[in-house]
Order: C-alpha cells, then sequence, then structure tokens
C-alpha cells in the first residue's frame, strides 16, 4: 500500500503520531535506510533493526511520548532527508494542515523544510477539522495517506493540488 510512499527513499523523518508509528514498522529492516525521528516509542520499537535511527534530542514531552524543543529543531536542520512522515490533529481544505501544540507544530515544520517529499497520514476522524496551530498549507504535501475514502471535494481538492491521495477501505 505504502511502496510507492517509500519506495527509493534511504533518508527518513518521522514525527511521533501514532499513525506515523505504524507506518515505520512497515519498513524494511535494512541497513540502507536512515531514520531520524522525535518518537521515544519509535526509537525503542526500532532498536533491534537494522535501521540506522538518529534522535533529535532536548525536552521529553511526556503526553506525545515525544522529543521537542529548540535542540530537536536544531537536529532536524542538520539533515536533509527524502521523505517526511507527519501526522497532524485536524485538514482543511481552506485552513490547511493543523494541529494542538505548537511545540509539536514547530518541530514538524522543520521538519517539512529540510524533506524533498511530505506524507501525511491522517484518519478519517481527522478531515474537515481544525486545531490551534497551523501546521502547513497544501502545497507543502505531496501525498494524503488516510484509512478511508474521503468524500468526492477531497478526491477533486488532491487531484487539482497533485497531491496523491492513498486510502485503503
Amino acid at each position: 500500500l505504502f511502496e510507492n510512499v517509500l519506495e527509493n527513499k534511504t533518508t527518513i523523518i518521522a514525527d511521533a503520531s501514532t499513525s506515523v508509528r505504524e507506518v515505520v514498522k512497515l519498513l524494511n529492516n535494512t541497513k540502507d535506510i536512515t531514520l531520524l525521528t522525535t518518537s521515544t516509542v519509535i526509537l525503542n520499537e526500532m532498536a533491534c533493526t537494522y535501521i540506522n535511527i538518529i534522535s533529535t534530542g532536548w525536552i521529553f514531552d511526556k503526553s506525545t511520548l515525544s522529543l521537542q524543543g529548540k535542540i530537536a529543531r536544531d537536529t532536524i536542520k542538520k539533515y536533509h532527508v527524502d521523505i517526511a512522515l507527519i501526522s497532524c490533529k485536524g485538514i482543511n481544505l481552506a485552513k490547511g494542515i493543523m494541529d494542538s501544540k505548537e511545540s509539536e507544530a514547530d518541530v514538524k515544520k522543520a521538519m517539512i523544510e529540510q524533506a524533498d517529499k511530505i506524507a501525511l497520514f491522517v484518519d478519517h476522524s481527522k478531515f474537515n477539522k481544525t486545531a490551534f496551530v497551523h501546521l502547513a498549507d497544501w502545497d507543502n504535501i505531496d501525498y494524503l495517506v488516510t484509512d478511508c475514502k474521503p468524500d468526492e471535494k477531497w478526491i477533486e481538492f488532491c487531484k487539482e493540488n497533485n497531491i496523491q491521495l492513498i486510502f485503503w477501505k
């Protein structure tokens, strides 16, 4: 399902969302992949793989089990990656991609800046929702991956904006 998203991607950055964590589990267990992440859960789950893992470090956010803050952003800015795997709290046709915490949004913005491609993973409950902080505009997104087929306006929107829509139900 995600073959075209992850195909030929050897450098990957991943946020700490549960959606992205499930995608990371699908990565081939190979020495050819380098994964940069803010997620302490991903660090733990991928510890026994051959994947090269880099932690951003800095302030531990207990509510998201992630690493946030200036040093995390600065670490991200040291690297260039093939693809960023991110999620959010809500997506809205007019307002873009939104998140609930400014500290997380700042780190994810750094991820977007350092990546050639952006894959946004959202479940059906996040469509037509807003959240506290603007994370990104639609022109930043290359792939929109979701669990259910969205309604026709979203399908048309993705076509018009050159966003590859991927859904599995």
